[in-house]
Protein backbone atom coordinates (compact mmCIF):
# COMPACT_ATOMS: atom_id res chain seq x y z
CA UNK A 1 0.00 0.00 0.00
CA UNK A 2 2.61 2.65 0.74
CA UNK A 3 4.65 1.64 -2.37
CA UNK A 4 1.21 2.71 -4.09
CA UNK A 5 0.16 5.91 -2.38
CA UNK A 6 4.35 6.74 -2.75
CA UNK A 7 3.77 7.00 -6.75
CA UNK A 8 0.15 8.47 -6.71
CA UNK A 9 0.38 10.83 -3.73
CA UNK A 10 1.16 13.50 -6.38
CA UNK A 11 -2.10 12.75 -8.20
CA UNK A 12 -4.69 15.76 -7.83
CA UNK A 13 -7.17 15.70 -10.48
CA UNK A 14 -8.15 13.22 -12.90
CA UNK A 15 -6.49 12.94 -16.43
CA UNK A 16 -8.03 9.68 -18.34
CA UNK A 17 -10.99 11.54 -19.35
CA UNK A 18 -13.99 10.92 -19.55
CA UNK A 19 -12.96 7.38 -18.08
CA UNK A 20 -12.52 9.05 -14.59
CA UNK A 21 -15.17 11.57 -14.62
CA UNK A 22 -17.69 8.98 -15.22
CA UNK A 23 -16.60 7.08 -11.89
CA UNK A 24 -16.47 10.01 -9.76
CA UNK A 25 -19.53 11.45 -10.74
CA UNK A 26 -21.10 8.29 -10.18
CA UNK A 27 -19.44 8.14 -6.42
CA UNK A 28 -20.59 11.09 -5.86
CA UNK A 29 -24.03 10.63 -6.46
CA UNK A 30 -24.08 7.16 -4.36
CA UNK A 31 -22.61 9.35 -1.52
CA UNK A 32 -25.71 11.44 -1.59
CA UNK A 33 -24.15 14.07 -4.04
CA UNK A 34 -25.16 15.93 -7.46
CA UNK A 35 -25.59 13.49 -10.15
CA UNK A 36 -23.90 15.56 -13.19
CA UNK A 37 -24.82 14.63 -16.98
CA UNK A 38 -22.49 12.27 -19.13
CA UNK A 39 -25.10 11.43 -21.32
CA UNK A 40 -24.27 10.24 -24.98
CA UNK A 41 -20.76 8.99 -23.43
CA UNK A 42 -20.04 5.10 -22.17
CA UNK A 43 -21.75 3.70 -19.21
CA UNK A 44 -19.26 3.87 -16.30
CA UNK A 45 -20.67 1.27 -14.10
CA UNK A 46 -21.26 2.11 -10.09
CA UNK A 47 -19.44 -1.31 -8.70
CA UNK A 48 -15.96 0.86 -8.31
CA UNK A 49 -17.94 4.17 -7.27
CA UNK A 50 -19.45 2.11 -4.47
CA UNK A 51 -15.49 1.55 -3.19
CA UNK A 52 -14.44 4.99 -3.12
CA UNK A 53 -18.02 6.82 -2.80
CA UNK A 54 -16.99 7.41 1.00
CA UNK A 55 -14.56 9.55 -0.06
CA UNK A 56 -16.97 11.90 -0.37
CA UNK A 57 -18.13 11.39 3.02
CA UNK A 58 -15.18 12.21 4.15
CA UNK A 59 -15.03 16.10 2.17
CA UNK A 60 -16.37 17.36 -0.68
CA UNK A 61 -13.11 19.49 -1.93
CA UNK A 62 -12.21 17.78 -5.64
CA UNK A 63 -8.63 17.94 -4.73
CA UNK A 64 -9.05 15.82 -1.26
CA UNK A 65 -11.52 13.87 -2.80
CA UNK A 66 -9.11 12.79 -5.05
CA UNK A 67 -6.77 11.90 -2.81
CA UNK A 68 -8.83 9.76 -0.74
CA UNK A 69 -10.07 8.07 -3.78
CA UNK A 70 -5.82 7.19 -4.81
CA UNK A 71 -5.74 6.24 -0.76
CA UNK A 72 -8.19 3.48 -1.47
CA UNK A 73 -7.20 2.42 -4.57
CA UNK A 74 -3.86 1.64 -2.74
CA UNK A 75 -5.57 -0.08 0.05
CA UNK A 76 -7.51 -2.47 -2.06
CA UNK A 77 -4.55 -3.10 -4.41
CA UNK A 78 -2.74 -4.46 -1.20
CA UNK A 79 -4.80 -6.88 -1.12
CA UNK A 80 -3.54 -8.19 -4.30
CA UNK A 81 -0.51 -9.47 -2.24
CA UNK A 82 -2.35 -11.72 0.89
CA UNK A 83 -4.51 -13.17 -2.51
CA UNK A 84 -1.25 -13.87 -4.77
CA UNK A 85 0.18 -15.88 -2.04
CA UNK A 86 -2.75 -17.91 -1.57
CA UNK A 87 -3.08 -19.14 -5.25
CA UNK A 88 0.78 -19.57 -5.13
CA UNK A 89 0.56 -22.05 -2.10
CA UNK A 90 -2.24 -24.02 -4.00
CA UNK A 91 -0.07 -24.20 -6.99
CA UNK A 92 2.32 -25.96 -4.43
CA UNK A 93 5.23 -23.14 -4.81
CA UNK A 94 7.12 -23.13 -1.47
CA UNK A 95 6.11 -20.57 1.25
CA UNK A 96 9.58 -18.02 1.12
CA UNK A 97 8.93 -18.18 -3.21
CA UNK A 98 5.43 -18.00 -2.71
CA UNK A 99 5.59 -14.94 -0.51
CA UNK A 100 8.23 -13.43 -2.87
CA UNK A 101 6.38 -14.35 -5.93
CA UNK A 102 3.25 -12.59 -4.39
CA UNK A 103 5.53 -9.62 -3.76
CA UNK A 104 6.16 -9.32 -7.36
CA UNK A 105 2.69 -9.96 -8.59
CA UNK A 106 1.23 -7.24 -6.44
CA UNK A 107 4.17 -4.66 -7.85
CA UNK A 108 3.52 -5.42 -11.19
CA UNK A 109 3.69 -2.13 -13.07
CA UNK A 110 -0.14 -2.43 -14.76
CA UNK A 111 -1.47 -3.04 -11.19
CA UNK A 112 0.49 -0.03 -9.70
CA UNK A 113 -0.06 2.22 -12.85
CA UNK A 114 -4.17 2.10 -12.55
CA UNK A 115 -4.18 2.23 -9.04
CA UNK A 116 -2.58 5.84 -9.50
CA UNK A 117 -6.47 6.79 -11.17
CA UNK A 118 -9.93 6.81 -10.50
CA UNK A 119 -11.23 3.56 -12.54
CA UNK A 120 -12.57 0.22 -12.16
CA UNK A 121 -9.21 -1.22 -13.39
CA UNK A 122 -7.64 0.02 -9.69
CA UNK A 123 -9.63 -2.75 -8.10
CA UNK A 124 -10.73 -5.62 -10.96
CA UNK A 125 -6.97 -7.56 -10.92
CA UNK A 126 -8.25 -8.15 -7.13
CA UNK A 127 -11.87 -8.75 -7.91
CA UNK A 128 -10.64 -11.66 -10.46
CA UNK A 129 -8.47 -12.86 -8.49
CA UNK A 130 -10.63 -13.53 -5.56
CA UNK A 131 -13.15 -14.41 -7.98
CA UNK A 132 -10.83 -17.66 -9.60
CA UNK A 133 -9.77 -18.71 -5.87
CA UNK A 134 -13.20 -19.07 -4.61
CA UNK A 135 -13.90 -21.18 -7.40
CA UNK A 136 -11.05 -23.34 -6.86
CA UNK A 137 -12.15 -23.75 -2.96
CA UNK A 138 -15.41 -24.56 -3.88
CA UNK A 139 -14.89 -27.26 -6.59
CA UNK A 140 -11.47 -28.66 -3.96
CA UNK A 141 -13.35 -28.47 -0.74
CA UNK A 142 -17.01 -28.84 -1.83
CA UNK A 143 -17.82 -26.31 0.41
CA UNK A 144 -20.98 -24.58 -0.82
CA UNK A 145 -20.28 -21.03 0.49
CA UNK A 146 -17.07 -20.76 -1.50
CA UNK A 147 -19.24 -21.19 -4.37
CA UNK A 148 -21.72 -18.57 -3.07
CA UNK A 149 -18.90 -16.14 -2.79
CA UNK A 150 -17.70 -16.44 -6.16
CA UNK A 151 -21.56 -15.92 -7.17
CA UNK A 152 -21.44 -12.72 -5.66
CA UNK A 153 -18.35 -11.90 -6.67
CA UNK A 154 -19.36 -12.44 -10.09
CA UNK A 155 -22.44 -10.40 -10.27
CA UNK A 156 -20.01 -7.24 -8.56
CA UNK A 157 -18.16 -7.65 -11.80
CA UNK A 158 -21.04 -7.08 -13.81
CA UNK A 159 -21.89 -4.34 -11.52
CA UNK A 160 -18.08 -2.73 -12.03
CA UNK A 161 -17.20 -3.12 -16.02
CA UNK A 162 -18.76 -4.24 -19.40
CA UNK A 163 -16.18 -7.08 -18.80
CA UNK A 164 -18.03 -8.22 -15.86
CA UNK A 165 -21.36 -9.32 -18.30
CA UNK A 166 -18.68 -11.75 -19.79
CA UNK A 167 -17.74 -13.03 -16.34
CA UNK A 168 -21.22 -13.49 -15.29
CA UNK A 169 -21.37 -15.86 -18.58
CA UNK A 170 -18.42 -17.98 -17.81
CA UNK A 171 -19.66 -18.65 -14.23
CA UNK A 172 -23.22 -19.23 -15.50
CA UNK A 173 -21.38 -21.71 -17.92
CA UNK A 174 -19.34 -23.25 -14.88
CA UNK A 175 -22.57 -23.77 -13.09
CA UNK A 176 -23.68 -25.86 -15.70
CA UNK A 177 -20.85 -27.84 -16.34
CA UNK A 178 -20.74 -28.35 -12.43
CA UNK A 179 -24.50 -29.81 -12.73
CA UNK A 180 -23.70 -32.06 -15.80
CA UNK A 181 -20.42 -33.44 -14.21
CA UNK A 182 -21.95 -33.86 -10.91
CA UNK A 183 -19.05 -32.14 -8.91
CA UNK A 184 -21.24 -30.58 -6.56
CA UNK A 185 -25.19 -31.80 -5.29
CA UNK A 186 -27.62 -30.15 -7.30
CA UNK A 187 -28.74 -28.29 -4.13
CA UNK A 188 -25.73 -26.78 -3.87
CA UNK A 189 -25.55 -26.08 -7.28
CA UNK A 190 -29.35 -24.76 -7.39
CA UNK A 191 -28.24 -22.61 -4.61
CA UNK A 192 -25.27 -21.07 -5.87
CA UNK A 193 -26.92 -20.25 -9.05
CA UNK A 194 -29.81 -18.45 -7.11
CA UNK A 195 -26.99 -16.26 -5.64
CA UNK A 196 -25.38 -15.46 -9.40
CA UNK A 197 -28.97 -14.47 -10.63
CA UNK A 198 -30.60 -12.63 -7.34
CA UNK A 199 -27.14 -10.58 -7.10
CA UNK A 200 -26.70 -10.13 -11.23
CA UNK A 201 -30.46 -9.07 -10.84
CA UNK A 202 -29.67 -6.46 -8.05
CA UNK A 203 -26.60 -5.20 -9.82
CA UNK A 204 -28.87 -4.69 -13.00
CA UNK A 205 -30.69 -2.57 -10.75
CA UNK A 206 -28.01 -0.55 -9.66
CA UNK A 207 -26.69 0.00 -12.94
CA UNK A 208 -29.66 1.03 -14.39
CA UNK A 209 -30.58 3.92 -11.85
CA UNK A 210 -27.11 5.16 -12.04
CA UNK A 211 -27.64 4.74 -15.65
CA UNK A 212 -31.05 7.49 -15.44
CA UNK A 213 -29.80 9.79 -13.45
CA UNK A 214 -26.30 10.45 -14.98
CA UNK A 215 -26.70 9.43 -18.72
CA UNK A 216 -30.35 10.83 -18.95
CA UNK A 217 -29.76 11.82 -22.64
CA UNK A 218 -28.30 7.79 -23.20
CA UNK A 219 -25.44 6.74 -23.29
CA UNK A 220 -23.32 5.24 -26.25
CA UNK A 221 -24.34 1.90 -27.43
CA UNK A 222 -21.49 -0.11 -27.88
CA UNK A 223 -23.52 -2.95 -28.01
CA UNK A 224 -24.46 -2.00 -31.55
CA UNK A 225 -20.40 -2.11 -32.15
CA UNK A 226 -20.86 -5.58 -30.77
CA UNK A 227 -23.64 -7.32 -32.69
CA UNK A 228 -22.43 -5.65 -36.49
CA UNK A 229 -18.83 -6.73 -35.91
CA UNK A 230 -19.56 -10.33 -34.51
CA UNK A 231 -21.77 -10.93 -37.48
CA UNK A 232 -19.85 -9.58 -40.63
CA UNK A 233 -16.83 -11.12 -41.74
CA UNK A 234 -15.39 -7.28 -42.02
CA UNK A 235 -16.68 -7.27 -38.26
CA UNK A 236 -14.95 -10.48 -37.37
CA UNK A 237 -11.96 -10.26 -39.34
CA UNK A 238 -11.74 -6.06 -36.94
CA UNK A 239 -13.04 -7.92 -33.56
CA UNK A 240 -9.98 -11.00 -33.87
CA UNK A 241 -6.93 -8.43 -35.10
CA UNK A 242 -7.77 -6.32 -31.92
CA UNK A 243 -8.17 -9.68 -30.39
CA UNK A 244 -4.76 -10.66 -31.04
CA UNK A 245 -3.32 -6.97 -30.08
CA UNK A 246 -4.42 -7.75 -26.70
CA UNK A 247 -2.71 -10.80 -26.01
CA UNK A 248 0.21 -9.31 -27.21
CA UNK A 249 0.17 -6.76 -25.11
CA UNK A 250 -0.41 -9.16 -22.07
CA UNK A 251 3.04 -11.15 -22.97
CA UNK A 252 5.31 -8.68 -23.69
CA UNK A 253 3.92 -5.93 -20.89
CA UNK A 254 4.69 -8.63 -18.47
CA UNK A 255 7.96 -9.84 -19.78
CA UNK A 256 6.73 -12.66 -21.60
CA UNK A 257 6.36 -14.54 -17.52
CA UNK A 258 2.03 -13.85 -18.32
CA UNK A 259 2.73 -16.05 -21.75
CA UNK A 260 4.20 -18.59 -19.76
CA UNK A 261 1.49 -18.75 -17.54
CA UNK A 262 -1.29 -18.89 -20.71
CA UNK A 263 1.01 -21.56 -22.05
CA UNK A 264 0.86 -23.68 -18.48
CA UNK A 265 -3.02 -22.37 -18.00
CA UNK A 266 -3.79 -24.21 -21.80
CA UNK A 267 -2.04 -27.64 -20.55
CA UNK A 268 -3.65 -27.69 -17.27
CA UNK A 269 -6.89 -27.00 -19.05
CA UNK A 270 -6.69 -30.06 -21.23
CA UNK A 271 -4.22 -32.69 -19.02
CA UNK A 272 -7.04 -34.91 -17.61
CA UNK A 273 -4.43 -36.04 -14.66
CA UNK A 274 -4.80 -32.52 -13.61
CA UNK A 275 -7.10 -32.67 -10.71
CA UNK A 276 -10.68 -31.41 -11.07
CA UNK A 277 -10.56 -28.49 -9.56
CA UNK A 278 -7.44 -26.70 -11.11
CA UNK A 279 -8.82 -28.05 -14.54
CA UNK A 280 -11.93 -26.17 -14.04
CA UNK A 281 -10.18 -23.16 -13.17
CA UNK A 282 -8.34 -23.14 -15.71
CA UNK A 283 -10.89 -23.52 -18.00
CA UNK A 284 -13.07 -20.86 -16.42
CA UNK A 285 -9.60 -18.39 -17.18
CA UNK A 286 -9.09 -19.42 -20.75
CA UNK A 287 -13.00 -18.71 -21.34
CA UNK A 288 -12.60 -15.74 -19.39
CA UNK A 289 -9.63 -14.47 -21.13
CA UNK A 290 -11.35 -14.98 -24.48
CA UNK A 291 -14.63 -13.79 -24.21
CA UNK A 292 -13.50 -10.41 -23.02
CA UNK A 293 -10.72 -10.11 -25.82
CA UNK A 294 -12.98 -10.71 -27.85
CA UNK A 295 -16.23 -8.49 -26.63
CA UNK A 296 -13.64 -5.51 -25.96
CA UNK A 297 -12.36 -5.54 -29.67
CA UNK A 298 -15.89 -6.27 -30.93
CA UNK A 299 -17.43 -3.25 -28.88
CA UNK A 300 -14.93 -0.12 -29.42
CA UNK A 301 -15.19 1.96 -32.28
CA UNK A 302 -12.45 2.98 -34.45
CA UNK A 303 -11.44 6.14 -32.93
CA UNK A 304 -7.67 6.21 -35.57
CA UNK A 305 -5.54 5.29 -32.47
CA UNK A 306 -2.98 3.01 -32.41
CA UNK A 307 -4.84 1.49 -28.91
CA UNK A 308 -6.99 0.57 -31.55
CA UNK A 309 -4.96 -2.43 -32.51
CA UNK A 310 -2.73 -2.66 -29.12
CA UNK A 311 -4.07 -2.36 -25.85
CA UNK A 312 -3.59 -3.45 -22.80
CA UNK A 313 -6.12 -2.35 -20.09
CA UNK A 314 -9.42 -4.76 -20.93
CA UNK A 315 -6.79 -7.85 -20.26
CA UNK A 316 -5.19 -6.19 -17.49
CA UNK A 317 -7.65 -7.39 -14.84
CA UNK A 318 -5.95 -11.05 -15.41
CA UNK A 319 -2.67 -10.35 -15.82
CA UNK A 320 -1.55 -11.27 -12.03
CA UNK A 321 -3.54 -13.99 -12.84
CA UNK A 322 -1.60 -15.53 -15.57
CA UNK A 323 1.48 -13.67 -13.88
CA UNK A 324 1.01 -16.49 -10.80
CA UNK A 325 0.79 -19.06 -13.13
CA UNK A 326 3.70 -18.73 -15.36
CA UNK A 327 6.10 -18.09 -12.16
CA UNK A 328 4.32 -20.76 -10.40
CA UNK A 329 5.46 -23.04 -13.22
CA UNK A 330 9.04 -21.26 -13.48
CA UNK A 331 9.49 -22.88 -9.84
CA UNK A 332 8.55 -25.97 -10.33
CA UNK A 333 9.01 -27.13 -14.25
CA UNK A 334 11.83 -29.47 -15.16
CA UNK A 335 14.58 -27.70 -17.08
CA UNK A 336 13.06 -29.39 -20.28
CA UNK A 337 9.81 -28.19 -20.09
CA UNK A 338 10.95 -24.66 -19.01
CA UNK A 339 12.61 -24.46 -22.11
CA UNK A 340 9.59 -25.38 -24.05
CA UNK A 341 7.56 -23.41 -22.98
CA UNK A 342 9.64 -19.91 -23.33
CA UNK A 343 9.97 -21.37 -27.00
CA UNK A 344 5.94 -21.55 -26.93
CA UNK A 345 5.72 -18.19 -25.37
CA UNK A 346 8.11 -16.95 -27.84
CA UNK A 347 6.66 -17.94 -31.19
CA UNK A 348 3.02 -16.81 -29.50
CA UNK A 349 4.60 -13.52 -28.78
CA UNK A 350 5.96 -13.40 -32.45
CA UNK A 351 2.63 -14.84 -34.14
CA UNK A 352 0.57 -12.43 -32.45
CA UNK A 353 3.06 -9.59 -33.13
CA UNK A 354 2.83 -10.30 -36.80
CA UNK A 355 -0.94 -10.55 -37.17
CA UNK A 356 -1.46 -6.87 -35.43
CA UNK A 357 1.18 -5.80 -37.54
CA UNK A 358 -0.17 -7.25 -40.73
CA UNK A 359 -4.17 -6.02 -39.84
CA UNK A 360 -3.52 -2.66 -38.58
CA UNK A 361 -0.44 -2.45 -41.53
CA UNK A 362 0.89 1.48 -41.31
CA UNK A 363 -2.08 2.66 -39.27
CA UNK A 364 0.42 1.63 -36.11
CA UNK A 365 2.96 4.48 -37.00
CA UNK A 366 0.20 6.83 -38.08
CA UNK A 367 -2.34 7.05 -36.05
CA UNK A 368 -2.86 8.63 -32.81
CA UNK A 369 -0.44 7.19 -29.95
CA UNK A 370 -0.42 8.43 -26.75
CA UNK A 371 1.66 6.97 -24.44
CA UNK A 372 -0.52 6.67 -21.39
CA UNK A 373 -2.05 3.72 -23.06
CA UNK A 374 1.75 2.13 -23.29
CA UNK A 375 3.68 2.52 -20.08
CA UNK A 376 5.44 -0.55 -20.19
CA UNK A 377 6.22 -0.76 -23.71
CA UNK A 378 7.20 2.86 -23.84
CA UNK A 379 9.84 2.20 -20.74
CA UNK A 380 10.72 -0.81 -22.56
CA UNK A 381 11.70 0.93 -25.84
CA UNK A 382 12.09 4.27 -24.28
CA UNK A 383 9.60 5.75 -27.19
CA UNK A 384 7.14 8.31 -25.98
CA UNK A 385 5.80 9.20 -29.18
CA UNK A 386 5.09 6.13 -31.36
CA UNK A 387 4.71 2.22 -30.53
CA UNK A 388 7.98 0.03 -31.75
CA UNK A 389 5.89 -3.40 -31.99
CA UNK A 390 8.78 -5.48 -32.67
CA UNK A 391 11.53 -3.69 -30.41
CA UNK A 392 9.30 -4.44 -27.14
CA UNK A 393 8.49 -7.71 -28.49
CA UNK A 394 12.67 -8.73 -28.39
CA UNK A 395 13.31 -6.98 -25.88
CA UNK A 396 10.67 -8.93 -23.62
CA UNK A 397 11.68 -12.35 -24.80
CA UNK A 398 15.67 -11.91 -24.46
CA UNK A 399 14.54 -10.88 -20.84
CA UNK A 400 12.61 -14.03 -20.82
CA UNK A 401 15.10 -16.33 -22.04
CA UNK A 402 17.96 -14.91 -19.63
CA UNK A 403 15.70 -14.82 -16.20
CA UNK A 404 15.05 -18.35 -17.25
CA UNK A 405 18.71 -19.34 -17.58
CA UNK A 406 19.29 -17.95 -14.41
CA UNK A 407 16.57 -19.74 -12.33
CA UNK A 408 17.86 -23.02 -14.42
CA UNK A 409 21.65 -22.52 -13.35
CA UNK A 410 20.94 -21.13 -9.41
CA UNK A 411 17.11 -22.41 -8.76
CA UNK A 412 16.46 -20.85 -5.73
CA UNK A 413 19.24 -17.88 -5.80
CA UNK A 414 18.03 -17.60 -9.11
CA UNK A 415 14.56 -16.69 -8.51
CA UNK A 416 15.76 -14.45 -5.71
CA UNK A 417 17.90 -12.30 -8.69
CA UNK A 418 14.96 -12.64 -10.63
CA UNK A 419 12.29 -11.47 -8.68
CA UNK A 420 14.43 -8.33 -7.57
CA UNK A 421 15.09 -7.99 -11.27
CA UNK A 422 11.52 -7.50 -12.22
CA UNK A 423 10.63 -5.10 -8.78
CA UNK A 424 13.75 -3.09 -9.67
CA UNK A 425 11.94 -3.04 -13.22
CA UNK A 426 8.58 -2.13 -12.12
CA UNK A 427 9.31 0.79 -9.57
CA UNK A 428 11.44 2.13 -12.45
CA UNK A 429 9.08 1.76 -15.16
CA UNK A 430 6.80 3.38 -12.92
CA UNK A 431 8.61 6.05 -11.79
CA UNK A 432 9.66 7.14 -14.92
CA UNK A 433 6.09 7.01 -16.17
CA UNK A 434 4.32 8.87 -13.45
CA UNK A 435 7.18 11.73 -13.99
CA UNK A 436 7.58 11.68 -17.65
CA UNK A 437 4.03 11.18 -18.88
CA UNK A 438 1.46 11.19 -15.66
CA UNK A 439 2.88 14.34 -13.77
CA UNK A 440 3.43 16.27 -17.52
CA UNK A 441 -0.73 15.50 -18.65
CA UNK A 442 -1.74 16.08 -15.20
CA UNK A 443 -0.35 19.60 -15.10
CA UNK A 444 -1.30 20.16 -19.05
CA UNK A 445 -4.62 19.33 -17.91
CA UNK A 446 -5.16 21.08 -15.22
CA UNK A 447 -3.70 24.01 -16.35
CA UNK A 448 -6.39 24.11 -18.99
CA UNK A 449 -9.35 22.98 -17.63
CA UNK A 450 -9.49 23.90 -13.91
CA UNK A 451 -12.01 26.67 -12.76
CA UNK A 452 -9.75 27.26 -9.52
CA UNK A 453 -8.80 30.71 -11.22
CA UNK A 454 -12.40 31.41 -11.51
CA UNK A 455 -12.77 31.63 -8.18
CA UNK A 456 -15.41 28.66 -7.77
CA UNK A 457 -16.89 27.95 -4.85
CA UNK A 458 -18.85 25.25 -3.57
CA UNK A 459 -22.34 26.16 -3.82
CA UNK A 460 -21.54 27.77 -7.55
CA UNK A 461 -24.54 26.87 -10.07
CA UNK A 462 -22.66 26.16 -13.27
CA UNK A 463 -24.49 26.87 -16.94
CA UNK A 464 -22.42 25.37 -19.72
CA UNK A 465 -22.67 25.73 -23.06
CA UNK A 466 -22.09 22.10 -24.02
CA UNK A 467 -22.57 22.30 -28.13
CA UNK A 468 -19.55 24.48 -29.11
CA UNK A 469 -17.48 23.42 -25.57
CA UNK A 470 -14.39 21.15 -26.33
CA UNK A 471 -15.47 18.10 -24.65
CA UNK A 472 -12.38 17.63 -22.67
CA UNK A 473 -13.11 21.05 -20.57
CA UNK A 474 -16.73 20.46 -19.83
CA UNK A 475 -16.22 16.74 -19.13
CA UNK A 476 -13.21 17.64 -16.84
CA UNK A 477 -15.02 20.51 -15.12
CA UNK A 478 -17.71 18.27 -14.20
CA UNK A 479 -15.85 16.51 -11.51
CA UNK A 480 -14.92 20.40 -9.85
CA UNK A 481 -18.46 21.78 -10.11
CA UNK A 482 -19.87 20.21 -6.96
CA UNK A 483 -23.20 21.31 -7.84
CA UNK A 484 -23.87 19.87 -11.31
CA UNK A 485 -23.10 21.71 -14.79
CA UNK A 486 -26.59 22.55 -16.59
CA UNK A 487 -26.76 23.21 -20.49
CA UNK A 488 -27.51 26.60 -21.70
CA UNK A 489 -27.51 27.74 -25.41
CA UNK A 490 -25.35 31.00 -25.41
CA UNK A 491 -27.50 32.86 -28.22
CA UNK A 492 -30.87 32.62 -26.50
CA UNK A 493 -31.00 34.39 -22.83
CA UNK A 494 -33.75 32.58 -22.25
CA UNK A 495 -32.31 29.09 -21.13
CA UNK A 496 -29.95 30.71 -18.44
CA UNK A 497 -31.69 29.63 -15.64
CA UNK A 498 -32.01 31.80 -12.70
CA UNK A 499 -29.84 30.34 -9.94
CA UNK A 500 -26.93 29.65 -12.18
CA UNK A 501 -23.76 31.79 -10.73
CA UNK A 502 -20.87 30.72 -13.12
CA UNK A 503 -21.46 30.33 -16.73
CA UNK A 504 -18.76 28.59 -19.37
CA UNK A 505 -19.04 28.98 -22.87
CA UNK A 506 -16.51 28.43 -25.92
CA UNK A 507 -14.57 31.35 -27.56
CA UNK A 508 -13.26 31.57 -31.07
CA UNK A 509 -10.02 33.40 -29.25
CA UNK A 510 -10.05 35.60 -32.33
CA UNK A 511 -12.64 38.34 -31.20
CA UNK A 512 -12.70 39.54 -27.70
CA UNK A 513 -13.86 37.35 -25.20
CA UNK A 514 -16.58 39.66 -24.39
CA UNK A 515 -17.94 38.50 -27.84
CA UNK A 516 -18.55 35.05 -26.36
CA UNK A 517 -21.67 35.16 -25.25
CA UNK A 518 -23.85 36.85 -27.68
CA UNK A 519 -26.91 36.86 -25.26
CA UNK A 520 -24.77 37.79 -21.70
CA UNK A 521 -27.74 39.68 -19.35
CA UNK A 522 -27.00 42.32 -17.21
CA UNK A 523 -25.09 42.17 -14.53
CA UNK A 524 -22.26 39.52 -15.68
CA UNK A 525 -18.72 40.21 -16.19
CA UNK A 526 -15.50 37.93 -17.30
CA UNK A 527 -13.69 36.18 -14.37
CA UNK A 528 -11.45 34.07 -16.62
CA UNK A 529 -10.36 33.48 -20.35
CA UNK A 530 -8.18 30.52 -21.37
CA UNK A 531 -6.61 29.83 -24.66
CA UNK A 532 -5.90 26.09 -24.79
CA UNK A 533 -4.80 23.08 -26.79
CA UNK A 534 -8.34 21.50 -26.10
CA UNK A 535 -10.06 24.40 -26.75
CA UNK A 536 -10.80 28.18 -26.11
CA UNK A 537 -13.35 29.24 -23.27
CA UNK A 538 -14.42 31.79 -21.43
CA UNK A 539 -15.99 31.82 -17.37
CA UNK A 540 -18.53 34.76 -16.64
CA UNK A 541 -19.94 35.67 -13.17
CA UNK A 542 -23.10 36.71 -11.82
CA UNK A 543 -22.40 40.57 -10.02
CA UNK A 544 -19.56 41.36 -8.32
Amino acid sequence: MCVRLLFAEHRTAPILIPDETGYLLAARLLAGGAAGNLSGWSFYQPGYPLLISPAYWLSDDPVTVYHLVVAINSLVGASLLPLAYIALRRLNVPRPQAYLLATVTALLPSVIYYSQFAMADAALPVVMLGWLLLIHSWLAGGRPGYGVAASALAAYCYCVHSRGTIIVLVHAGLLVAVLWRRWASKRDTAVIAGTLVTASAAAWALNGWARSQIYPGGVNPLGDFLSRRLTSPDGLGWTLGLATGKIWYLIVSTVGVAGVGLVAVGVLAVRQSTPVAIRATARVMLAAITGIAIASSAAVPDEGAVANFVYGRYLGCLAPVLFIAGAAFAVRATRRAAVQAVLATAALALVTGGIVCLHAGDRLSRSFFTALEFPEICFFTWSWDSLKLWSATCVALLLLALSGAVIAKWRRGGLLIVAAGFIAFALADTTVVANRVVRFLEKALWSDTSLAPAGLRAQDRVAVNYPDLAWRIWVAQAFQVRTGQVPIDRSRRATLPPDATLVVVPWDGVLPPEFSWPAVPAGWHIVLARRTYTGDWVAWRRGK
